[in-house]
């Protein structure tokens, strides 16, 4: 009887091994033919994005389109500890151009940790001026501080000309943002990663400058 359990026991541990292998393989191979997809997906998220922060875009242009911005994004990390930002990682920025070929600014997106980890993309041009702010990935807390990715406290930024932002409990002036009520977090958050998206342009724009 003893035997026959233990050779039960060991069949069945051996199909329990055989679906797990047969379901890792499976999902492999499902992984496989939708990770191209998704990334599809993801780029134009990211390229809608772009164009509603920075709607005067004609041309984005990427690092590896320049030179410069190539090498100041090799840095970028320096530069905002140079700047006193820390917790913040540069994801990309790239150069706008209008549909002359001009260079009229810049679009930046940030990966940050305010309540939760969140990546927002901002435009900014060649005057100082925010052209406006989305979100690419946020999970802020349901009816707080997802009232973040609503226009209300979003269309905030574009029209901003600061070097720095700062939140305000409420009327907001010049370089002032209102504070979300309640969600002190996301909103210090999103401004710190406009904030270090800022200093790294404006780092950029006078490197760009200096090769005129």
């Amino acid at each position: 009887m003893a035997k026959k359990k233990k050779q039960s026991m060991i069949k069945d541990a051996l199909i329990l091994c055989a679906i797990s292998l047969i379901a890792a393989l499976a999902l492999g191979f499902v992984n496989e033919l939708t990770k191209d997809r998704i990334a599809q997906l993801a780029a134009e998220a990211k390229a809608e994005a772009y164009r509603e922060v920075f709607p005067e875009a004609e041309q984005i242009i990427e690092a590896s389109g320049s030179d410069i911005l190539a090498k100041t994004m090799e840095e970028a990390d320096a530069i905002l500890a140079n700047g006193g930002f820390s917790n913040v990682t540069l994801d990309e920025v790239c150069l706008v151009n209008d549909a002359s070929g001009n260079h009229i600014g810049y679009v930046a997106s940030v990966t940050l940790k305010a309540y939760d980890v969140m990546t927002l993309t901002f435009g900014y041009n060649t005057e100082g001026v925010v052209t406006g702010l989305a979100f690419l990935s946020i999970k802020e807390t349901p009816g707080i501080g997802m009232k973040a990715d609503e226009p209300a406290f979003k269309d905030q930024f574009a029209g901003n000309k600061a070097d720095q932002l700062v939140s305000v409990k409420s009327g907001a002036g010049e370089g002032e943002i209102n504070a979300i009520s309640g969600a002190t977090f996301t909103t210090d958050g999103v401004i710190k990663g406009v904030n270090a998206g800022i200093c790294f342009m404006k780092e950029l724009q006078t490197r760009l400058g200096g090769a005129n």
